[in-house]
């Protein structure tokens, strides 16, 4: 394993796995402290005669504790969701102030199935509640899916209808919660022949064999089964040969997928599926291929002569995707001014290479004149994987036409030869009158 790879799986690792304080886990101060986190209840019913799906929000609150905290309690119309202690740590795996977290909780359907799940207790033929908990950082450092189970036996004692929850009634959900994924951001970016970590974790309340598939869903809706892990044989099945998990690691909750030198049809979105007796967790990471664009100028200095006519090109290549935007700028020459954008500019088509990026060229025509002396032309390139556009520049010298010179050196020397004539006409003449006549 190389050595950045492990630092980064150590690092996922633990930005999901909180310091320990005298035995008890912290999550910053908010959410350790008040051990409670505002969220959207989600339902969904079937309208009559229609099979449109209408949902229903409802708040709620997500509490780690029966007892409220003082200085911000629950309303009691609230519905509230209350997680024993004893079960799955979620304050383990979301390390982040209240205020940096979105919650959403949902029913999660088993199609009528009665999951067996160790220390659950089931009642006759009644069918344990399942929940999910979705929580979401709020600049998509993390998302963490919980399941949550409120057993017929504990239903039945402590007297819970959860079948269905009107809104402004009070209820009281006891749940345990049992096994939950975490991914790190779902957005990431990366250029070519690039190595790639898709962050995924996984936690369990007990001891047992997970199944684990990532799947690529590329454009169009086509998907790719990347690579699969059996737990039961500790076997790692590769689809893709540049596909690399870590069996070892896999023990431990990291459920993390490494893509080495990626390419553009790599580019899609990857699901880390997870698999626990009947349960599934899910969650998707879309990766971008986004190749910086190289930017050359057919020269840096440009001389020319009063009256030429160049082409000024400026080849912007290697890019991906495709929308890269080009101009070409006259820059001032008075501090303090804006630039011109110079008119008459004819660009390429988009050219695709080999790898599948693109390229293509942008120019104009200059008919070079003295005030073009000392001008600096930029052509400024921008583009999606940029923070800042590229400026690359050239700065353009005129001179005075040779021929012109010529003409007027030419003109001096007949004017020169023309006065030396009259002078010696003249002078012939005065010899000519001052000489004796012979008479």
């Amino acid at each position: 394993m190389n050595v950045w790879v492990y630092v980064a799986l150590c690092c996922f690792l633990c930005s999901g796995i909180l310091k320990q304080h005298h035995g008890v886990a912290t999550a910053g101060s908010t959410f350790s402290q008040s051990r409670q986190l505002s969220c959207l209840f989600e339902t969904s019913e079937t309208i009559l005669l229609s099979s449109e799906i209408k949902y229903i929000r409802q708040n709620a609150w997500l509490l780690l504790s029966e007892r409220p905290h003082p200085e911000n309690p629950p309303a009691d119309d609230t519905i509230k969701f209350i997680i024993r202690e004893s079960s799955l740590d979620i304050l383990q795996h979301v390390n982040e102030d209240t205020d940096k977290l979105e919650c959403k909780i949902s029913r999660y359907f088993t199609d009528n199935t009665q999951i067996l799940w160790p220390g659950i207790q089931t009642q006759g033929d009644k069918l344990d509640s399942w929940f999910t908990g979705t929580i979401k950082h709020v600049a998509d450092k993390f998302t963490v899916t919980v399941f949550l189970v409120q057993s017929s036996a504990s239903r039945e004692a402590e007297n819970q209808i959860p079948e269905e929850v009107s809104q402004g009634n009070e209820e009281r959900f006891y749940l345990s919660g049992v096994f939950l994924v975490r991914t790190g951001p779902s957005l990431i970016q990366s250029g070519l022949k690039k190595d790639v970590l898709l962050n995924c974790a996984f936690s369990v309340d007990h001891h047992t064999d997970v199944t684990i598939q990532w799947v690529l869903q590329q454009k169009g809706g086509q998907k790719k089964l990347i690579v699969a892990y059996s737990g039961s044989t500790r076997q790692v099945d590769y689809k893709d040969k540049r596909a690399e998990m870590f069996p070892a690691e896999i023990l431990k909750g990291n459920a993390s997928l490494l893509l080495r030198t990626v390419e553009i049809r790599d580019a899609g979105s990857y699901a880390c599926l997870v698999s626990v007796s009947a349960l599934l967790g899910a969650q998707s990471i879309q990766l971008e291929i986004v190749e910086k664009p190289t930017v050359t100028l057919n020269a840096d200095v440009l001389s020319l002569v009063e009256g030429d006519e160049h082409k000024l090109i400026c080849d912007v290549g290697h890019f991906y995707p495709h929308d890269a935007e080009a101009q070409w700028l006259l820059e001032p020459q008075k501090p303090g001014m804006l630039p011109h954008v110079v008119n008459h500019v004819l660009s390429s088509s988009h050219r695709q290479n080999s790898d599948g990026t693109y390229s293509f060229s942008t120019y104009f025509l200059l008919k070079a004149s003295l005030r073009d002396n000392g001008c600096r032309y930029t052509c400024r390139v921008d583009h999606r994987s940029l923070k800042q556009p590229i400026r690359k520049s050239l700065t353009v010298q005129v001179t005075e036409s040779t021929s012109a010179t010529w003409l007027l050196v030419l003109l001096f020397l007949l004017l020169l030869a023309g006065c030396l004539v009259v002078t010696l006409y003249y002078l012939h003449q005065v010899m000519s009158s001052n000489k004796p006549k012979p008479y």
